[in-house]
């Protein structure tokens, strides 16, 4: 069974507009594919969930039962590792379906890195909170 990679973020610019992105490597490094989205205005940390759903979405699309979804939100990494308390009723709400989604894969760890070590996920966000490239482009299946 391989593992993959999925890198998420979410961006927020202003009040009307929020942009997903998703996208899923091999361990070897291997693009699998990718998924972004514009959203209605919302705060950071619930684009960053929405994120993490979009990145569930697109292992579900590609067939993978086991993922390592990587976030540079700390926030949203900590309290899906159960080491920070949800506190928003917002929050609490995207966190119980995201909990709800991983229930559906096999594994699923969740790893923080820095913003740096995620440009192309908050670039892709940023290219869909503007209305752009937002399909799906480039998935393998293996």
């Amino acid at each position: 069974m391989k593992k993959f990679a999925i890198f998420v973020d979410g961006a927020v610019g202003d009040p009307h507009h929020a942009g997903i992105a998703a996208i899923a490597l091999s361990v070897e490094g291997h693009f699998q594919g990718w998924l972004s989205r514009q959203l209605p205005g919302m705060t950071n940390n619930e684009a960053e969930y929405k994120a993490v759903l979009l990145g569930l979405e697109l292992a579900r699309q590609l067939a993978i039962s086991t993922v390592e979804i990587i976030s540079d939100s700390e926030v949203v990494v900590r309290q899906m590792l159960g080491l920070s308390r949800v506190q928003s009723d917002r929050l609490k709400q995207l966190h119980q379906q995201t909990c709800t989604q991983v229930a559906y894969f096999q594994t699923v760890h969740f790893r923080h890195v820095r913003r740096e070590q995620n440009k192309l996920a908050d670039a892709l966000a940023a290219e869909a909170m503007a209305g752009r490239l937002v399909q799906m482009a480039g998935s393998q299946r293996r």
